[in-house]
């Protein structure tokens, strides 16, 4: 019984959790103000940094790869969860090529779909138990990774949460934890092009 009563306690947890989120970015997204937040507010796991190169160029350090046999149950997912992943991982190692933003836009679409599926979500509003399955079922180890490769390609600019399918831009954003920023610097360092 203390069991069951311990696992509602944190369904219910994470469901107002991600509620929560959900609303902030939609409040985000509709041009709300932001209160300023200070630079160690949000940890990152995984960042491409940039190294001294030859001018002109720059070099990046690689992201670590996903553990291609983490596993978080659900083989549909998992699959989805890794293919954004990689996505992201390569768009944040190359984000001037076409290709890879296109594949990184089909991959991350593809996962924010399952998600946006799964809370069922419509013009009537949100059922609180399916929103508090998605949170859930997003919410695992591997999710997190999602989200940090997400937001470390988001971080490299170059994309905006409005190149995804407008019923996905909020669980994007979310992901992303923003709404992109569409100016790229290539073929020069940040430091270079701030000139």
């Amino acid at each position: 019984m203390a069991d069951m009563v311990e696992h509602s306690r944190l369904a219910a947890l994470a469901g107002a959790l991600f509620v929560l989120s959900y609303s902030g970015v939609a409040w985000t997204m509709a041009g709300a103000p932001l209160p300023a937040l200070s630079a160690g507010w949000f940890t990152q796991e995984a960042r491409v940094a940039a190294l001294p190169a030859a001018r002109g160029q720059v070099a990046v350090a690689l992201l670590p790869e996903p553990d291609l046999n983490s596993r978080d149950g659900d083989p549909v997912l998992d699959k989805l969860r890794l293919a954004a992943i990689q996505a992201s991982n390569a768009y944040a190692m190359s984000p001037c090529d076409g290709a890879v933003k296109a594949n990184l836009v089909a991959m991350v679409s593809a996962y924010a779909q399952a998600w946006h599926d799964m809370m069922g979500c419509g013009p009537g509003g949100c059922d609180h138990d399916k929103l508090n399955a998605a949170a859930i079922t997003f919410s695992t180890p591997l999710d997190m990774k999602v989200r940090a490769a997400v937001s470390a390609a988001f971080d490299k600019r170059g994309i905006i949460v409005d190149e995804f399918p407008a019923p996905l831009r909020i669980n994007v954003a979310m992901l992303a934890r923003g709404p992109g920023d569409p100016a790229v610097i290539c073929g020069t360092t940040r430091a270079e092009g701030m000139r």
